[in-house]
């Protein structure tokens, strides 16, 4: 039975990749001579001074060097099989498979055939649609999002409002919720009823944090439904696909594809034994707006140029110039010098550049899509294989490096103990605000956490997704490592700092004290489960001995030993779902969510809590006609002390008093 874990959930459908630091572009641009799709006449996009013979040196410099870099990840990483395109200048330059679709048919990838899943890539078409709309006149994008929503609505909160700008935003305050995985393809019911049951708690005010949604994205794609009176799907096709010939996109899950587009499918694998298995889909049902698309590097090179010219292809305008430039402005630029979103799209810093897309992740399928305007350069690449994110991280980056021909250096760590006092006050925990905060799934969530560690007066750690980096100011609250990753702190208007931005954008981590630190939690168990041990030690020792003689001293035995089967129980329960994370599969959660592990270590829980409650009870014999010696009373005392804290901590994190969903 799976387990969900925190960090795997985190990523799916939303993988996100972060930025490197500055650095100035140079016109330097390479370029392959083959491709697997024609390339527009090279003449038409060359510069007047520019010879034809040097772009096409510059084109095989860059299929050389990206070749290199994919042979380099697929020896490292043991990959199966990559797609990649590349655009520049309104020009496909490069498109490329690399590997084999299928390994035991030996199906190799073919850039302008083979069919990958780009997971959340898939929300631009949705907010292109939004914005497509917006210039219509049909919607506002400040205005309540109730106007638009036919069949049922988004709960009040907060005295404000929840608009589609906030939506696009990540802003609009909603916790995360795991239920939209457990939905399955065949799924009979509609979006507007699937979103109505599984509508997840307003957590923030509107605009107060950025916490990516994909329950708020499907929601704009219902808007987009209701608003044009067409499902969306036919909008989708008739509105963006058709017009620009992206034939080879489609909204269909792997088991409702014809048999052409199935056979064209690359097959998802997973690693094991040092070899590849295949790794089973993903299912997210009516949420495919949310992530479920799957299409060619070709075609996604289309979509590249028409995001690249302003919402314009090959004579095609679907956005006006104006429009398009809007939707790539920040509507909440508090953090200018960081990454954030920018309607729907990652706004990342990269060497000086504003880059702009988004990355996507499914059971079986890692994607990324890079659009740097200023060098008119798109790259989008997607793999068949979720064990390494290094690809998609990577190659988009490294190639813009090599167009701009930026060198990297690491930096040297500048120690000093004495003026890290400075940023004394952006030390401590920050918890992923992206998780669960009203069900029992926010215990999951707990743990997915940064870490600030001042090291300079203008440097600090960063712990953050098991990686630790070296960090240096770049101004004010924005820090940037060597690699290009930044973090910029947000402060409250009282200028302390509650919050940290992360280098993808669309996350933010909530300071805590050290109540709400999940470390206080693994704190609390873990002194509880060492009192256990003791009394279990104990009641060991005395074994058939007169310790408990009298009726006060075999009541308060009696609850100590609830107590030491109730936190040993709670034990073998943690362990049980530990242990279902070596099986976790994202794929299989319909039918399977909630797994049996949730419930045991919930009702776990409870029993801790009423243990904890008996334990309490039982100070009163135990202190007043017990006949222990102070030391026994003591540790007794501090038995009960230490599981009603335990109790709080279960119900802090919704092990308990909380549904198990």
């Amino acid at each position: 039975m799976p387990v969900i874990f925190p960090l795997l959930a985190a990523c799916v459908l939303a993988l996100f990749i972060s930025p490197p630091l500055l650095a100035e572009p140079h016109d330097l641009v390479p370029v392959p001579d083959e491709l697997e799709e024609p390339m527009r006449p090279v003449d038409d996009a060359a510069e007047p001074d520019e010879p034809i013979d040097e772009r096409a040196a510059q084109r095989t410099t860059m299929m050389a060097h990206i070749d290199g870099l994919i042979a380099t990840q697929q020896r490292e990483y043991g990959l199966g099989a990559l797609t990649l395109s590349v655009v520049r200048d309104d020009e496909l330059w490069l498109a490329k498979g690399y590997g084999l679709a299928d390994i035991e048919s030996e199906r190799a990838v073919v850039a302008d055939e083979t069919l990958f899943r780009i997971g959340s890539v898939s929300k631009t078409f949705t907010w292109t649609a939004l914005m497509m709309l917006a210039e219509r006149g049909r919607l506002d994008l400040d205005a309540d999002v109730n106007d638009y929503l036919l069949d049922f609505s988004v709960h009040e909160a907060f005295g404000e409002p929840v608009t589609l700008r906030q939506i696009m935003h990540h802003r609009a305050g909603f916790e995360d919720t795991f239920r939209l995985f457990a939905v399955a393809d065949d799924e009979p019911r509609e979006l507007a009823e699937l979103l109505a049951e599984h509508q997840p708690r307003r957590v923030y005010p509107p605009g107060a944090r950025t916490a990516y949604s994909n329950w708020a994205s499907a929601l704009a794609a219902q808007v987009v439904e209701d608003v044009a009176g067409v499902p969306y799907g036919e909008f989708l096709q008739a509105e963006l696909l058709d017009p620009l010939q992206m034939h080879d996109t489609t909204p269909l899950a792997p088991g409702q594809m014809t048999s052409g587009q199935r056979e064209r499918l690359a097959t998802g694998y997973k690693p094991e034994q040092g070899a590849l298995v295949d790794q089973a889909f993903m299912q997210i049902g009516p949420y495919w707006p949310a992530g479920g698309l799957a299409s060619t590097a070709t075609d996604m090179a289309r979509w590249m140029r028409f995001h690249l010219n302003g919402g314009e292809l090959d004579g095609v305008r679907l956005l006006e110039a104006d429009t398009h430039a809007r939707m790539w402005t920040r509507a909440f630029d508090d953090r200018p010098a960081a990454a954030d979103v920018a309607h729907g799209f990652q706004d990342r810093p990269y060497r000086g550049l504003h880059t702009f897309g988004h990355g996507g992740g499914t059971a079986a399928y890692l994607t990324n899509m890079v659009l740097v305007p200023e060098l008119s350069l798109g790259i989008f690449l997607s793999q068949n294989s979720t064990h390494t994110m290094s690809p998609i991280r990577q190659v988009p980056d490294l190639v813009i490096d090599h167009v701009t021909g930026f060198d990297f250096h690491s930096w040297l760590l500048d120690r000093d103990s004495a003026g890290a006092e400075a940023l004394a006050e952006l030390a401590g925990t920050y918890v992923n605000n992206r998780r669960v905060f009203s069900t029992f799934a926010a215990v999951l969530g707990a743990f997915n956490i940064a870490r600030v560690t001042p090291i300079s007066a203008d440097s600090v750690a960063v712990s953050l997704m098991g990686e630790t980096q070296y960090m240096r100011r770049l101004n004010d609250d924005v820090f940037a490592a060597a690699g290009g990753d930044r973090i910029a702190f947000v402060r409250d208007a009282d200028g302390d700092v509650v919050a940290l931005a992360d280098g993808m954008g669309v996350h933010t981590y909530e300071r805590v004290g050290w109540f709400d630190n999940p470390m206080t939690l693994l704190a609390a168990f873990a002194v509880a489960l060492l009192l256990t041990l003791t009394h279990a030690a104990g009641f060991s020792r005395r074994a058939g001995r007169q310790v408990y003689a009298g009726f006060a001293a075999r009541l308060a035995g009696g609850a100590a030993l609830l107590a030491v089967l109730a936190v040993f129980a709670l034990a073998v329960a943690l362990v049980y779902l530990a242990a279902g994370l070596g099986e976790f599969d994202i794929s299989r959660m319909p039918g399977e969510y909630p797994p049996l592990a949730m419930f045991v270590v919930h009702y776990a829980g409870w029993a801790v809590a009423v243990a904890a409650g008996v334990l309490a009870l039982a100070q009163w014999p135990a202190w007043s006609g017990s006949g222990w010696g102070l030391f026994k009373r003591l540790h007794f005392a501090l038995f009960a002390v230490a599981l009603l804290f335990l109790t709080v901590q279960l119900w802090q994190w919704r092990v308990i008093g909380a549904p198990v969903i």
